[in-house]
């Protein structure tokens, strides 16, 4: 599976919502995702893949942003270095 996938599952399975229309450019904040909600993702990133995603990392805005931050701490980097 895709991070992009596994991104938009994510929402889907946190917010109950079907993310079929959605794409990279859908804004998170419109599919309900609030900054809470924004930090309990980005807790549950980092313990089902065992990573940090730091603490100086922007908070992804777009389903592709959240997609390519899973895609670089998937890859063992944290989403600050971006290396």
């Amino acid at each position: 599976m895709s991070q992009a996938a596994l991104a938009y599952r994510f929402i889907e399975e946190r917010l109950g919502i079907d993310l079929k229309s959605a794409d990279a450019a859908t804004e998170l904040a419109t599919l309900g995702v609030d900054s809470l909600t924004l930090l309990e993702l980005m807790f549950e990133i980092e313990e089902k893949l065992g990573v940090n995603v730091g603490e100086n990392t922007p908070p992804p805005r777009t389903c592709g942003e959240l997609a390519q931050l899973m895609e670089r701490v998937a890859a063992g980097k944290t989403a600050v270095d971006g290396a």
